[in-house]
């Protein structure tokens, strides 16, 4: 069982039940987020608070994979797929419900409650932190097409650009755009776009066409650096699973584009078409590219979901490879943080990365912002005294680097 596949792998929550009983990967917190609002001052207050923020410039810390989820009920254009509403599919159905409690979002007013929710566990962390919002571009032909069938949700650039306007305290944008249409970068970057997003799989999207030159030349005179999911995907059903094979993105790299290779591939295998396209861990790929000499200065790795419960064997090699440091980003990958079973800090004390006096502090938190739980987690993670280093979450100069 992935971090995703525990949507996905349950029909229902009876039967799910049934299987995890027992098992690593009960969770140590419920299954239900309570959403509770309103940090309350002992956890403001708690010395591992202070702890966690030491050392940071907080104008510094933007949270760089954060997903705008709704369903276009205030007529915003969001949109999820009707089988997600739909008891003839309940796996999509369980893991729409899964993303709306993860976001704390209220039934028949979910573009506004996702917003709310998210806009007031941002303003609790200190003063200049951010979140990255994601748009999220349609699955499309070859000819740039959007096709809804293939589609599991959308999120319009305007409709990202629009949020973050509003809550300009709180939020930037990140555009997603198909590269089979690179007419549309120019707009997201003069609208303040501060990258790009893609799900290959999920998108219809092979990094590694010739279909994609002109949008890489594009990308790279706009300066805009890619955030690319690499390793496997199961949340978004569909496409082509190899196309978010980290090797795939050498062409993007090779037209000088910075890209951040989404959850550093710590999930899944992908085929090595290097040797002969045996099939290996996805993240010795990501590796791979990260010791690169060529790409030391385009390719990044990004940590969200790295404490999700099936990617947190890839903590210690991360953490060990310290020349990483200076190339990592931090993501929550929100609301999938707001998703109590994916993350279990009880199994990660089990591994040695959390203390077990940091438990119950974490688990409060948990119930009250999860960006906060998601950050807190990875600021107490440690491997033999190392921990990820302070640079890692004050990402927002790397998206507003000028060359």
């Amino acid at each position: 069982m992935n971090r995703r596949e525990f949507l996905l792998g349950a029909s229902a929550l009876a039967v799910s039940s049934v299987a995890i009983v027992g098992s690593k990967f009960w969770p140590d917190a419920g299954f239900t987020n309570p959403c509770l609002s309103g940090l309350p001052d002992d956890l403001k207050n708690h010395p591992l608070m202070q702890k966690i923020w030491a050392g940071l410039d907080a104008t510094q810390v933007w949270d760089c994979h954060v997903h705008l989820v709704g369903t276009g009920d205030s007529q915003s254009g969001a949109w999820f797929n009707p089988n997600m509403n739909s008891s003839w599919h309940p796996v999509l159905k369980t893991q729409k419900h899964f993303y709306m409690n993860g976001g704390c979002s209220a039934a028949g007013n979910i573009d506004h409650s996702f917003v709310a929710r998210l806009a007031q566990i941002s303003a609790e962390m200190p003063t200049g932190f951010k979140s990255m919002l994601f748009a999220f571009d349609w699955f499309r032909d070859e000819k740039g097409r959007p096709i809804k069938d293939q589609s599991i949700f959308h999120i319009p650039n305007e409709y990202a650009a629009k949020i973050a306007s509003e809550y300009s305290q709180q939020f930037e944008w990140v555009c997603s755009i198909h590269p089979y249409r690179p007419d549309a970068l120019e707009a997201a970057k003069a609208q303040g776009a501060r990258a790009i997003k893609w799900l290959p799989s999920g998108m219809g999207i092979d990094p590694a066409s010739p279909k994609c030159d002109i949008f890489y030349h594009k990308a790279a005179q706009l300066n805009m650096p890619i955030i690319s999911h690499t390793g496997a995907e199961s949340a978004v059903q569909g496409g082509e699973q190899a196309y978010g094979n980290p090797l795939r993105m050498r062409r993007a790299l090779d037209n000088g584009i910075r890209v951040v290779l989404a959850h550093c591939a710590s999930e899944g295998h992908d085929e090595d078409t290097d040797f002969a396209n045996k099939r290996v861990k996805s993240i010795d790929l990501f590796t791979r590219i990260m010791d690169t000499p060529d790409y030391k200065s385009l390719a990044f790795g990004e940590i969200s979901a790295l404490t999700l419960i099936n990617h947190a064997a890839a903590i210690k090699p991360i953490l060990q490879r310290s020349d990483w440091h200076n190339r990592l980003l931090n993501g929550s990958d929100y609301p999938l943080s707001g998703i109590f079973p994916l993350i279990n800090t009880a199994q990660l004390a089990k591994m040695d990365l959390l203390k077990p006096e940091h438990l119950p502090f974490l688990r409060q938190v948990k119930a009250y912002n999860p960006l906060l739980f998601d950050f807190s987690v990875k600021r107490l993670i440690q491997v033999n005294a190392i921990g990820f280093a302070n640079q890692i979450f004050e990402t927002r100069r790397f998206f507003e680097k000028t060359q």
